[in-house]
């Protein structure tokens, strides 16, 4: 039988002594011992807990740490979207800045290209004009000139300005003028500015909003000023400066072309006007015959809405129509009486002779025909050569309608004058047969408002038909 533990110490053999482990005596309770064990069970689950508690306080660290993280992430990351943003903003308003100086651009040599056509004829300050208007977004304007001994300004061109072109020149934009050409710069009035040295306007019409004034410079010096104003959508910037400076160096070229164009021109036009003059000569009874069917010529033109190189061919058809009479005697040509079937025929040459003298002047070469041809008859009975309806060239027809009328109206050797209503109605009767119906029917409305010879531009009327004849030639 085993002997009952005791709670004596047990020696070590390391001579030390150690107290001895717990001997639960056979008599104990078990309720006890269950107690006993639980409590291990509970302090191992205490240990478990403990363990799990720096395990969750670790994760929390760590948690913190990537939340610590994640938040300078998303930082940068907002930082990076703010760049980025910025950055497609900066592209965007790059790309739009670059669209617009491509449109102006594009704008700029249209409006260069429509300048220089206008060399060739049309009026080149209106083109110039509403050329800057348009690159500027300005909406309405002037182009004033300054010439001549007494350096007297000039509107050559308005747009929506009262009264100009017609009216003179007033105070306050003689002024504005004034300073441009004195200064030699460009001179910028936005919104809020004020200039106490010009004067007040002259009426509403010349309060602008805003305005910018640029010098157009000759070779000869400064010749005029270019005034856009009233710009559709803010200020006027530094790219408008450059668009008007561009324009007025390039107005410049075009206007010293324009002119050097006149002059040449005008030599033409005095050849032309002595070879008229020479016919007239001979007959006191045409003086002012040949300018008359060019004039009432060029106003049947313009009633049948023909193009401004048309209108260029029947007034210098009109002008020239008689000149093959220089090859005709004076006898023959102011005989009183019945012409002989000799005689008859020597006057029918003139138109042939006409023709071959006027289509030796390369820039006539396309009046010829309507010298040649103002005799045939829109039936076909007509001289030299019997043509008829829409054969004979639309310029002979409306000088031939011209000429009659004129000859009809005024005295000769042969006939006294008619009176203008029965030259009317003696140009309506002869309508189908001798005249186009239609250039009848134009005549009769232009003689009906009462403005056959109505006031015109010296310069329109007489250069600028040779103006349109001469492009092909010089193009």
């Amino acid at each position: 039988m085993l002997e009952h533990a005791t709670d004596a110490p047990i020696d070590r053999q390391d001579g030390r002594s150690e107290p001895a482990p717990y001997a639960q005596p056979e008599s104990e309770d078990p309720v006890l011992a269950a107690l006993r064990v639980v409590e291990d069970v509970y302090r191992a689950e205490g240990r478990s807990v403990n363990r799990i508690e720096i395990a969750l306080a670790d994760a929390r660290y760590q948690l913190k740490v990537a939340e610590g993280r994640l938040g300078e992430a998303l930082s940068d990351s907002e930082a990076l979207s703010a760049r980025l943003a910025s950055t497609e903003d900066a592209l965007q308003a790059a790309y739009a800045a670059a669209e617009a100086e491509r449109e102006r651009a594009h704008r700029l040599a249209e409006a260069l290209r429509q300048i220089h056509r206008a060399v060739f004829g049309g009026n080149i300050y209106d083109l110039l004009l509403r050329a800057s208007l348009s690159l500027t977004g300005a909406t309405r304007g002037l182009y004033v000139t300054v010439r001549g001994p007494e350096r007297s300004p000039r509107v050559r061109a308005a747009v929506d300005v009262d009264g100009y072109p017609k009216a003179p020149l007033s105070a306050y934009l003689t002024a504005i003028c004034t300073r441009v050409l004195r200064d030699r710069q460009t001179m910028i009035c936005n919104r809020g500015d004020y200039h106490p040295d010009l004067p007040e306007p002259a009426d509403d019409g010349e309060r602008f909003e805003n305005f910018v004034a640029a010098p157009v410079a000759l070779q000869s010096g400064f010749d005029g000023v270019i005034i856009a104003a009233d710009k559709m959508h803010g200020d006027f910037l530094d790219h408008d400066v450059a668009m008007l400076v561009a324009i007025g160096n390039q107005a410049s070229s075009a206007i010293e072309n324009h002119q050097l164009r006149q002059e040449l021109q005008g030599a033409y036009l005095t050849t032309i006007t002595v070879l008229a003059d020479a016919v007239e000569a001979k007959d006191a009874y045409t003086a002012g015959h040949c300018d008359r069917v060019a004039r009432y010529a060029r106003r049947i033109g313009e009633e049948m809405g023909l193009s401004a190189r048309d209108l260029s061919v029947v007034y210098c058809g009109g002008l020239l129509h008689d000149v093959g009479k220089i090859g005709v005697t004076d006898g023959v040509l102011n005989k009183p009486g019945m012409l002989l079937p000799e005689e008859r025929n020597l006057v029918h040459s003139h138109v042939r002779v006409g023709h071959d003298l006027v289509s030796k002047v390369p820039i006539l070469s396309s009046v010829s025909d309507a010298v040649l041809r103002h005799h045939e008859w829109f039936d076909g009975s007509g001289y030299p050569d019997g043509l008829s309806g829409d054969e004979i060239p639309l310029a002979a027809r409306i000088v031939a309608v011209a000429d009659s009328y004129s000859a009809m109206v005024d005295r000769r050797p042969y006939k006294e004058p008619m009176s203008p209503i029965d030259a009317r109605a003696e140009l309506e009767r002869c309508a189908g047969t001798q005249f186009d119906p239609r250039v009848v029917e134009a005549f009769v409305r232009v003689l009906e408002r009462g403005d056959l010879l109505h006031e015109e531009d010296a310069e329109n009327l007489g250069f600028a038909p040779l103006l349109g004849l001469a492009k092909p030639l010089l193009a």
